[in-house]
């Protein structure tokens, strides 16, 4: 407990912890935190009016993405293409977000019941073992958070800065006049105006708006899934609160005998049922574990609302990245091998470790089931068994977040994208 109250010092709400500010800094950038459904104090340009802002800006670059590679397409060999069609789903997934979640209510009042109900800062007094949770859920969300903050400020800063030091090395710097016999090369190639490509005027216009909407579409894809692990990560350590009530769920007093079989606490020893105090102790634990479940089964159906369409576009952009990835690498060229094996070992892991986070609710939720059988109801009266069995019927039914209210999110559904896209590549491969 020394551990635990070291933890917690000083904290009045889970916005106090350091990945929450985090989190609230980048998503208040994109329109993407709730400031004002939780009563924060906002600033002039947020609100939904800058939610607009965002959407439209994200439209402009991928209509600009779309009219350059429509114009330039013959000037490109295959490799190079990879990359334009790769940035383009990029801004494809990051205008979807602009839709589905920076302008969408529901994605805004779960936001709000997460941070204001559902967190476990607001259980982890309920008993020690809650507390424990509440420690490990939060040093994994600690260290969530850093990672995705770290990969988003390296991947923005590499995709940026090696295509400005390959101008610098070939010496397109040298001079401000315009280029003659070669072009300035651009990391979001398909951002460059038409003829800005020998302007140095042009350029660094262009590369100050790659800049930008490398970090708008970075953070748009990074943040949510950071959000969105929380929540699991959240979800995960309330089924573990919950089973763990289940598992340690109090026995009769009679059973709490010595080694010679002596009475304890007045009841006769061999007595299989519940005093009738114990029975009206038994009804308030039974009803909390009830509600406890209701809470994370509604709050999840609440994030598959919100989230699900995200969701199902996200699983659709791993499914048509993996397949052009899959066949940039097929060449096995240096070139291509060089700068495309690294970012599908990323995207495939990406999509493997997401899903895997996702698959611990449903099994939880698996678990849960045999907790709630082994309640010791032989012990209850025939109310108390009743509201047994009536528990027992609801966590029949898995709990799982679901992609456009379709498909699980999970590993079933990680194995079928995987699967397909090796399918589609070697169909490919024969044209």
């Amino acid at each position: 407990m020394h551990l635990a109250a070291n933890a917690v010092t000083g904290i009045t709400g889970p916005m106090d912890y350091k990945y929450m500010k985090v989190l609230r800094f980048v998503l208040r950038i994109i329109s993407g935190w709730p400031g004002k459904a939780l009563g924060e104090k906002t600033l002039r340009i947020e609100g939904m009016g800058h939610a607009y802002y965002n959407t439209i800006l994200s439209l402009v670059y991928l209509a600009l993405g779309i009219a350059y590679l429509k114009k330039n397409f013959h000037r490109f060999d295959f490799l190079e293409l990879g990359q334009l069609y790769i940035v383009l789903l990029m801004n494809m997934l990051s205008t979807s977000r602009a839709f589905t979640l920076c302008l969408s209510q529901k994605y805004r009042e779960v936001a709000k019941i997460f941070i204001q109900k559902i967190h476990l800062f607001y259980f982890k007094e309920k008993s020690d073992f809650a507390m424990k949770i509440h420690i490990t859920v939060h040093k994994i969300s600690f260290i969530s958070a850093v990672y995705l903050s770290v990969l988003l400020f390296i991947a923005a800063c590499m995709f940026n800065l090696i295509p400005m030091y390959n101008n610098y090395s070939a010496g397109r710097f040298a001079s401000f006049d315009n280029l003659e016999n070669t072009t300035y090369e651009q990391a979001i190639s398909c951002l460059y105006p038409w003829n800005f490509e020998t302007n140095f005027n042009g350029y660094l216009a262009a590369t100050l708006s790659g800049w930008y909407g490398t970090i708008l579409c970075g953070s748009s894809v990074s943040m949510f899934d950071l959000f969105l692990c929380l929540m699991i990560f959240n979800l995960w350590g309330h089924f573990k609160i919950l089973i763990h009530n289940l598992e340690h769920f109090p026995r009769p007093a009679s059973e709490v005998v010595d080694a010679e079989g002596e009475e304890r606490s007045g009841r006769t020893v061999g007595s299989e049922m519940y005093s009738q105090s114990e029975l009206e102790e038994v009804a308030v634990l039974l009803r909390d574990c009830i509600q406890y479940h209701m809470l994370i089964y509604n709050f999840t159906n609440n994030m598959s609302d919100a989230f699900g369409m995200a969701l199902f576009i996200y699983y659709s952009f791993h499914q048509i990245t993996g397949c052009l990835l899959l066949l940039e690498c097929s060449q096995m060229t240096a070139a291509a091998l060089t700068r495309y094996l690294p970012l599908t070992i990323i995207m495939f892991g990406e999509l493997v470790l997401l899903s895997i986070i996702f698959e611990t609710i449903g099994t939880m939720s698996e678990k849960l089931k045999d907790a709630v059988y082994k309640v010791p109801w032989e012990y209850m009266d025939t109310k108390n068994r009743r509201t047994v069995l009536i528990f027992l019927i609801k966590v029949q039914e898995p709990i799982h977040v679901k992609a456009g209210g379709l498909v699980d999110v999970g590993v079933t559904t990680m194995a079928s994208i995987l699967k397909t896209s090796f399918s589609y590549f070697a169909f490919l491969r024969t044209f």
